[in-house]
C-alpha cells in the first residue's frame, strides 16, 4: 500500500512554521494519523465516538476479514455480490487498505456498467441457515454506517442505499420485484456516517407503502455506473 506521506492534526496543533519562528515543538501526545494515497480522509476520532454501541446493532464492521455478517441478536448473515456481468473491472469485498476504523472496512469498486449495474448486499440469516432469512426488525427504525468515495471514483454522485424486505426480494415477490426501500447519498472522499431512516426509504414504482420492519432481509448499496465506494460499521439504529 502508497503512502502519501501526509501528517493530518487536530486545527489547534501547531505548524511547522510556528516551530520554526518560535522554537517550540508539537505535544508529543497527540498521535498522527498516516493515510494512504487512495484512501478517503478521516476525520479526527470520528467513527470512535460511536464504537460503544451496544453490541446488539452491529451488522458488520469487516473485523473478521470476511464478508459475514457479525452474530448478535439472533442473527448473522453475509455480503453477497450481484452484478449484470458488464463491468469489464470489479473489486469487492474486505479490505485492510483504508478502514474507518479497527483494521478492516469494505470496498465496492466497479468500471461503468452498460446494463443494471453492480449491488452488494448484507443478507439476514439465522445462525446456521445458509439462504436468506427475514430480521423482524421492529425494535429497530433505522440503519447507521460509515462511507466515502475512494480516489478511483471520478465525479460524485448520489449512490444508492436502502433496505430489501420479503416484498422486494426474488422470488418471494409477487409485484415489485427488485424495487427496493432505497435513497441516494451523495458521498465524499472523507470518512462520513450516514444514518437512514426506515420511514424515509422509498420504492421507486407503484404507491408508497410503509416498509415492512418485521420481514428484513438486508441492507443494500446499488451502483449504476462507474464507482469506489468504501463502507463500515453498519448498524441498526433504535
Amino acid at each position: 500500500m502508497y503512502f502519501a506521506g501526509v501528517f493530518r492534526r487536530p486545527a489547534w496543533a501547531c505548524l511547522p512554521l510556528l516551530i520554526a519562528l518560535l522554537g517550540e515543538g508539537c505535544s508529543p501526545s497527540v498521535d498522527p494519523i498516516v493515510v494512504a494515497a487512495e484512501c478517503p480522509q478521516m476525520p479526527f476520532r470520528g467513527p470512535e465516538l460511536y464504537a460503544d454501541e451496544p453490541a446488539d446493532r452491529l451488522l458488520s464492521d469487516f473485523e473478521t476479514g470476511t464478508t459475514e455478517l457479525a452474530e448478535v441478536a439472533a442473527r448473522d448473515g453475509s455480503w453477497i455480490h450481484g452484478r449484470d456481468l458488464t463491468s469489464v473491472s470489479v473489486t469487492i469485498g474486505p479490505s485492510m487498505d483504508c478502514a474507518a476504523r479497527g483494521r478492516w472496512a469494505g470496498q465496492l469498486a466497479a468500471s461503468t456498467p452498460t446494463s443494471w449495474g453492480n449491488n452488494w448486499t448484507a443478507y439476514f440469516r439465522a445462525p446456521g441457515s445458509s439462504a436468506p432469512v427475514p430480521y423482524d426488525g421492529t425494535g429497530y427504525g433505522g440503519v447507521s454506517f460509515w462511507a466515502a468515495f475512494g480516489a478511483d471514483n471520478g465525479p460524485p454522485f448520489g449512490v444508492p442505499f436502502g433496505i430489501v424486505t420479503v416484498d422486494t426480494l426474488r422470488p418471494s415477490c409477487t409485484a415489485h420485484c427488485d424495487d427496493h426501500y432505497m435513497t441516494s447519498v451523495t458521498l465524499t472522499r472523507q470518512w462520513q456516517r450516514y444514518e437512514l431512516r426506515f420511514d424515509d426509504l422509498l420504492q421507486e414504482n407503484g404507491p408508497p407503502t410503509p416498509i415492512r420492519r418485521d420481514q428484513l432481509v438486508g441492507f443494500i448499496i446499488w451502483t449504476q455506473q462507474q464507482c469506489d465506494v468504501w463502507i463500515d460499521d453498519v448498524r441498526l439504529e433504535p
